[in-house]
């Protein structure tokens, strides 16, 4: 019989499936050592396992609060990491956890010595392996953590490499230079999780086991107690059983979890049961029916529930799908999000991430698995194949196969690289938000979330009259007409309207895109079907506009496609694939103005590109149309029958609405609110930052990447609640950043907002974004907290007022211009939510690739990412030919210190937090002398007086000189669409706006006229 040494660190779910392995292993006549944390000593002494402990209770009490503050991606303060390891005397543990083994291994026959250890914390393990040829096997308990090991090896060398090869110094190891062999040397991966599990997301690694889900099923029994047995016992219906809520063993959760929970279980009108044997962190005061329990013996509570609210570790996602009950996943950590997604693939449960929990949400989402009958089907047809005690045999059988067996070179496959694993998903995902759906009041509109929630009643007395103005709004759905057939000609939207005219000056400004790759067996003529069946469904995508006029209509073609084009990989790749085909105009007079191609890169190997021009989507209408044509693909390969209803409204109809309701007053009302906030901006703002030596065209991006827990805390800092007050603080700290570089206390920013704010909107295809323009004073020195206030209010003003156009608002405030320069807002601030990573294919995975970008309206913008993950990605774009790379690159770490200063200093004032993290900038050259004013010249040919009649009826001037500037008088890009089209319908010409952006004076102009005239 051999000797099988254990070490594992963490909580329940790290700890008690090797407690039951090791017990298994023991009862085949084994020698089992496990070492691990002094609070688990009892539980494995009672298994029969000999036992090491490793701290002491009061120590591992101390490491697991401290956890709570530990930065899930040490990306972003690389010395965080290593912190925790000093503080909490890890290095040390890790010595005498070697010594101790090593003393056992030289006490017997090192080939009958197998070493045992959970995968992140295997450090002694590989030790031992090395230095006494003991085989070593590495145990995964979720499928993440294996896909985890590339940043594993990149993230070792920057933080903890030196203090592990004292460690190795002081066992009389030599020091290790190239760590990634290393840390992959063990001789068998196992991963605690079942085959159907897996091919529900990112495979393991070729050649590791999967024996299935592992449960301790001993410490998981016993009575309940009086009050909850009284809950579930079996005379109670089926409609009033409760609800199981359970954060885990750990403290990695907060409040919020346990309070948003708690909340959904009362709003859903179900008695709760909330476990959680850390009491600060249940909220003082639960709902009433929620009751709280420090411990509960869950195999014999959880199938006498009626679903499970939990946060996504694995083992508790098996017990719950073992018990046949559905569930709901507030998913936060590394792993569990992705543990979550792989439910809801399988159609066990739902899922939110923590960027995303709120009550209402996670009540819905309640709802929803409680209401259909067909979650709980679905776990209880699973529930057989979650047979732990098979899981377990098959462990042992595969450990039991090491003894004997000599150290050899690593020869188990490396996880899966970038290109195909999980650190592509994430990365590729996270810049391909730039295509997902931006939400019109997301995180920004927390504005007023933060604020106490009282009664409805007592929120709606709360509000402005702007604001109860627009939730009346709201409340009122957009009116369909009568659907007619053929093609029809309609008003377009104001979005549209913009669109058409940024396509006139550039052709390449009015693009959205994104790219997919997808692996498997694509049915390609299946694809094309979805396409078409999308297209058909959507008005707004068979539309075109119509010039003629001062501005332009929409034509809806009847039976108008975007045929699915099929490229061939040649010798260009998928990258360049992209860039090109996201590039190519759009036939504007004839459409399609959506675009969906296919690239075979191999034969189970796609990339699917899907673009439109800005005429007929947004970003969060090209999530739309992505969901709709999987769902569509995944009807035609599984034979089920529609894949969505019809929509009751059309973009038309919104267009239609949205322009009488503007023309009935509305704009007037919104832009008197505008004139009052915006008063009295001045010339465009100049960043002082050295341009590029070398200009390029297009943009570039500088990306900071934000951890969950330093996100909470920063939250926490400014005085919000919850992830839904991060836009307003990010916003705060992004205008003390500006006001710093400029000077200024007051920075207008554009923030870009989604603009669906009438119902029945969120699921119609077509462009809705705005920009509004948030202006907040920051001077007095007030404190975080205070100023994040501020921006709040500043916020939920500008939110209440969207409905006027930017360019509208700029013409009502006619604000001093610079040539080439945007008015208004030089700075925008966008917060985006990413949901394509949702969207199920078919037999296939999907992965979404970088697009990258056209251009902006802005010098700089800060894009906030959140992902599924609970980190957060700053993206400061800016254009190439402007600003040299790495002067945007120290703003961007500038901004990542201001942020640190604000979490740890909320109540000192900002101004300090700025200066102690922002240097003063350079400065700036000094401004050319503006050039003296232009004389007037009179027309001096019938062209030119024609031509100077019109600019000036436009601008209201009385005379304009064959010189001067139309930019430069006041002209704007709404003034340039009716001065074209008084110029076309006065000569029957058809000039395009671009001629007066490249021609902008009278004599220019008419220059060019009389040569199209020829």
């Amino acid at each position: 019989m051999g000797t099988f040494l254990i070490s594992t660190y963490g909580t329940n779910g790290d700890v008690l499936p090797f407690i039951r392995i090791g017990k298994a292993l023991r009862s085949r006549g084994h020698e089992v050592v496990l070492h691990t944390h002094e609070y688990y000593g009892a539980t494995a002494r009672a298994a029969g396992l000999a036992f090491v402990p490793v701290d002491t209770e009061e120590a591992y009490a101390r490491t697991l609060h401290d956890a709570q503050h530990l930065l899930l991606n040490v990306l972003a303060d690389v010395n965080h990491l290593a912190d925790y390891y000093e503080r909490n005397g890890l290095w040390e543990q890790i010595r005498k956890e070697y010594e101790s083994m090593a003393a056992l291994v030289r006490e017997r026959d090192p080939g009958q010595v197998v070493a045992v250890s959970r995968h992140t914390s295997g450090l002694s393990v590989l030790m031992l392996r090395e230095a006494y040829g003991v085989p070593a096997a590495w145990l995964a308990l979720s499928p993440t953590l294996f896909m985890a090991v590339p940043l594993t090896e990149r993230l070792f060398p920057r933080t903890l490499a030196g203090p592990a090869n004292r460690v190795r110094a002081a066992a009389g190891l030599s020091a290790v230079d190239d760590w990634a062999p290393w840390l992959n040397s063990a001789d068998l991966q196992l991963g605690l999780w079942p085959d159907w599990f897996d091919e529900a997301g990112d495979p393991a690694p070729a050649g590791a086991a999967l024996p299935g889900f592992v449960l301790h099923d001993d410490a998981e029994t016993g009575e309940l107690p009086p009050d909850v047995a009284a809950l579930v016992a079996d005379g109670v219906p089926a409609e009033r059983r409760p609800v199981l809520v359970t954060g885990g063993s750990g403290q990695l959760l907060h409040q919020e979890w346990y309070r948003v929970a708690a909340q959904a279980c009362a709003r859903a009108g179900r008695p709760g049961i909330l476990v959680c044997r850390h009491r600060d962190l249940v909220p003082e005061a639960l709902p009433d029916g929620v009751h709280w329990q420090p411990a509960l013996p869950f195999r014999t509570l959880m199938p006498r529930v009626a679903a499970v609210v939990h946060h996504g570790g694995v083992l508790t996602c098996a017990r719950a799908i073992a018990s046949g009950v559905p569930q709901v996943v507030l998913a936060h950590g590394t792993d569990r999000p992705d543990n979550a997604a792989r439910l809801r693939r399988l159609g066990l449960a739902e899922w939110l991430p923590a960027a995303r929990w709120t009550a209402d949400a996670t009540t819905a989402l309640l709802t929803r698995v409680l209401d259909d009958p067909g979650y709980a089907a679905r776990n209880r047809q699973r529930a057989p194949l979650v047979d732990s005690a098979a899981a377990v045999e098959a462990a042992c059988d595969r450990l039991e196969g090491l003894l004997g067996a000599s150290t050899r070179p690593p020869t188990i496959p490396r996880p899966r690289t970038k290109e195909d694993g999980v650190s592509e998903r994430a990365g590729a995902a996270a810049s391909g938000l730039r295509s997902a759906a931006t939400r019109e009041d997301g995180a920004l509109s927390a504005a007023r979330a933060s604020e106490p929630s009282n009664t409805v009643r007592d929120r709606i007395g709360q509000l402005t009259p702007e604001q109860r103005a627009l939730l009346l709004k709201r409340l009122r759905p957009v009116p369909r007409p009568p659907r007619t057939t053929g093609e029809q000609v309609v008003d377009c939207s104001v979005n549209q309207r913009r669109a058409w005219l940024a396509a006139q000056v550039d052709p390449d400004s009015a693009h959205v895109a994104t790219a997919i790759r997808l692996r498997g067996p694509l049915d390609v003529p299946a694809l094309a079907a979805a396409v078409d069946e999308v297209v058909a469904r959507h008005d707004g995508l068979r539309a075109v506009p119509v010039p003629g006029g001062e501005e332009p209509r929409q034509r809806i073609v009847g039976g108008l496609r975007a045929p699915l084009l099929v490229d061939f990989a040649g010798s260009a790749g998928a990258e360049e694939w992209v860039a090109r085909l996201r590039a190519e105009p759009f036939d504007l007079a004839r459409g399609p103005l959506v675009r969906a191609a296919v690239l075979r890169v191999g034969p189970e190997e796609h990339v699917l590109l899907l673009a439109g021009h800005h005429f007929v989507l947004d970003a969060a209408s090209l999530g739309i149309v992505t969901s709709e044509i999987a769902a569509a693909y995944q009807a035609r390969q599984t034979g089920g029958g529609p894949a969505f209803d019809t929509h009751p409204v059309q973009y038309p109809d919104v267009a239609t609405h949205q322009r009488r309701r503007l023309d009935a007053g509305g704009l007037g009302r919104a832009l008197a609110y505008w004139r009052s906030t915006l008063d009295g901006i001045g010339a465009p703002l100049d960043l002082p930052l050295p341009p590029p030596a070398s200009p390029a065209p297009g943009l570039a991006e500088e990306v900071r990447m934000l951890a969950p827990d330093f996100v909470d805390r920063l939250v926490a800092a400014g005085g919000g609640a919850g992830r839904l007050s991060l836009g307003p603080v990010l916003l705060t700290a992004y205008q003390l950043l500006l006001g710093r570089y400029t000077g200024r206390a007051e920075v207008p920013v554009g923030v870009f907002v989604g603009g669906r704010t009438e119902p029945g909107t969120e699921r119609v295809v077509g462009d809705f974004t705005n920009i509004v323009a948030v202006r907040a004073a920051l001077d007095g020195e007030p404190r975080f907290p205070d100023a994040v206030r501020r921006v709040s209010e500043a916020v939920a003003g500008a939110l209440a007022h969207q409905d006027a156009p930017f360019e509208a608002v700029v013409a009502a405030l006619a604000p001093p211009r610079v040539p080439g320069r945007p008015p208004l807002v030089q700075f925008g601030f966008n917060m985006q939510d990413y949901r394509l990573h949702d969207i199920e294919w078919a037999g296939l995975s999907a992965t979404v690739l970088p697009v990258p970008a056209g251009n902006s309206h802005v010098d700089l913008t800060l894009i906030v990412l959140p992902t599924g993950t609970g980190e957060v990605k700053l993206v400061f774009e800016y254009a190439a030919g402007r600003f040299a790379a790495d002067a945007v690159a120290a703003l961007a770490t500038q901004f990542q210190d201001l942020l640190r200063m604000l979490a740890t200093g909320p109540e000192r004032p900002v101004a300090e937090a700025v200066l102690a993290s922002v240097p003063e900038p350079a400065p700036m050259a000094v401004a050319a002398a503006p050039p003296p004013p232009v004389a007037y010249v009179p027309p001096r040919t019938e062209g030119e007086e024609l031509v100077a009649d019109v600019v000036g009826d436009v601008l209201g001037l009385d005379k304009v000189g064959v010189h001067h500037d139309f930019f430069a008088l006041g002209g704007h890009s709404l003034h340039a669409m009716r001065v074209i089209g008084r110029i076309n319908a006065a000569t029957g010409l058809d000039v395009p706006v671009r001629l007066l952006f490249t021609h902008p004076t009278v004599a220019d102009l008419t220059e060019a006229l009389e040569e199209l005239a020829l």
